[in-house]
């Protein structure tokens, strides 16, 4: 994973060189004649052979024409930014990559932690927080950070509704056709996959599965504490702002108890826990035996050409190069292959006798001691938090740049983009856990949805709340709460209700995704909820 920083650097370093020529591209066009002049807010152009000056829309930064215009300068200081279509998309990716390896970089401390850690303290309360960062990151940067946060908060708003309701629908219906097996007596058997089915393919979860569910469902409350009385003031949202304040306060309040009192039922009732560090433990045990198997061969392969290096100065070959000379020994040489073959099995012996210590102290020479372990594994956590905090910020501003220049609600844009880049982690794992077709690993796999979920609900939420009202923000985000309501109760009571969940829920639940879009665009448009 460590490789890949020298290639995002790179192209980092590439995008601060080359940032400035992108940016000027749609600039210089404009400036190149006399009787056209630029909007660097709107990125708009204007021609007085069309109107005249008086006749142009307002432009916040002021028109400019000629040399005027400071077409090779950006906005930012510190990191690359553009005004065009090609160069925004290129900074979304770049920032994207950067996150998502910050995100990476906690999952794997945390996994390392679970190596050497029993669940309890640290297990229930410091990991489910730490992967809820690259998200709480987002939501406190576009509220907490730049010159119109009312505006920006509209990116950590899309993170949220993204992040859960994305969580819920896409991941869970791929790792449900991942961890598909047949259907017996209403329970899906471990293992056993024939021909498909709609109606008798699926998979089983245990009853702590369900128990996650509903706790899901009943942090989702928390969104009504300010949409309750954000209701009121659906045609007018700013004139609610003071009576939204205090209601945003107690949201904070609550939420934070919540959070509390899911980490408590984690450090108390660790079954969750349990589950990730026994699945963490298999996977270093496999990715061992992996390592050990390559270095055997490795092995192997060296002493297979440091023989075949020796030559002619072998007895076996010897003898073949100078049959001319006598007849061969045969007895001889069976005799000595024999003898060879007889040491071989006594060193085999022996080192099964020994109970594998030699490969223990390579074991433990890879592993490093716990302290070690729990270094490095504080490092990639520090690191990965660092990275998140770091680029944050300039995503929001790009994310922000580009919903405005394909005029667009920012909204929307950070939906689809940011949810993808904070849980990538999580989602190739989830992907890897469920395609085990195992009940246990598709308990650990929606457990985890259903968990991070419940983070958003609580942690996030309250990080938003505190925005609201320590930043005096005003709630306009009732068609997205509502969404998000409603996508969270519907797989919630889906997967509360049922142990085993058949492969019709799949398309169904998925369907939710684009379906939360949808109603988000008719509340907003025609229903003017804002």
């Amino acid at each position: 994973m460590m490789k890949l920083v020298f290639p995002l650097v790179a192209l980092g370093l590439l995008l601060l060189t080359l940032s400035p020529l992108v940016n000027a591209v749609d600039c210089d066009e404009c400036t190149a004649s006399t009787n056209t002049f630029w909007c660097s807010s709107t990125s708009s152009c204007q021609s007085l052979a069309n109107s005249t000056f008086a006749e142009f829309p307002d432009c916040e930064n002021g028109w400019c024409s000629g040399e005027s215009c400071l077409c090779d300068l950006c906005t930012r200081e510190t990191f690359p930014c553009s005004d065009s279509y090609p160069g925004l998309l290129i900074l979304v990716v770049f920032y994207g990559c950067l996150l998502a390896f910050g995100a990476k970089l906690i999952s794997d401390g945390s996994e390392l932690l679970m190596e050497i850690l029993n669940p309890g303290l640290i297990g229930g309360l410091l990991l489910p927080i730490l992967g809820a960062v690259p998200d709480a990151a987002i939501i406190i940067v576009s509220g907490a950070a730049g010159n119109d946060p009312q505006s920006q908060v509209a990116v950590g708003v899309g993170t949220l509704a993204g992040s859960t309701i994305m969580l819920l629908t896409i991941p869970w219906a791929i790792c449900l056709y991942l961890g598909k097996c047949d259907i017996k007596a209403g329970e899906a058997l471990d293992g056993v996959n024939s021909k498909f089915s709609w109606v008798h393919q699926g998979v089983s979860v245990d009853t702590d599965t369900c128990t996650n569910a509903r706790i899901m469902m009943v942090t989702s409350l928390a969104y009504f504490i300010v949409q309750g009385v954000a209701f009121a003031y659906l045609k007018d949202p700013s004139s609610g702002q003071k009576v939204e304040a205090p209601f945003a306060l107690v949201g904070f309040l609550v939420c934070s108890l919540l959070l509390a009192a899911y980490c408590t039922y984690q450090v108390v009732s660790p079954k969750l826990q349990e589950k990730k560090i026994r699945e963490a433990k298999h996977r270093h045990v496999a990715n061992m035996m992996i390592k050990r198997i390559l270095h055997q061969m490795q092995q192997r392969q060296q002493n297979s050409i440091q023989a075949s290096s020796v030559g002619p100065s072998t007895p076996l070959l010897a003898g073949q190069h100078h049959h001319h000379v006598g007849p061969v020994d045969v007895r001889a040489m069976g005799l000595k292959w024999k003898a060879n073959a007889h040491k071989k099995a006594e060193a085999r012996k022996h080192d099964s006798d020994e109970g594998g210590s030699h490969k223990e102290e390579e074991e433990e020479k890879v592993e490093g001691t716990p302290r070690q372990i729990a270094m490095k594994a504080a490092g990639l956590m520090l690191i990965g938090t660092a990275m998140v905090s770091i680029f944050s910020d300039p995503m929001v501003e790009v994310i922000s740049d580009l919903g405005n220049k394909m005029k667009i609600s920012v909204f929307f844009v950070s939906f689809i983009v940011t949810p993808v880049c904070s849980n990538a982690s999580e989602l190739i794992s989830s992907f890897v856990f469920a395609s085990a077709k195992k009940r246990q690993n598709a308990s650990l796999t929606y457990s985890q949805l259903y968990g991070a979920a419940t983070m958003n609900n609580t942690m996030c939420l309250g990080i938003f709340f505190a925005l609201i009202y320590f930043k005096k923000l005003t709630w306009e985000f009732s068609a997205e709460t509502v969404t998000i309501f409603i996508v969270t109760n519907i797989v919630g009571f889906v997967a509360a209700t049922r142990t085993t969940l058949k492969m019709y829920y799949g398309p169904l639940i998925a369907l939710l995704y684009p379906l939360s879009l949808v109603l988000v665009y008719l509340l907003e448009t025609y229903a003017h909820w804002q």
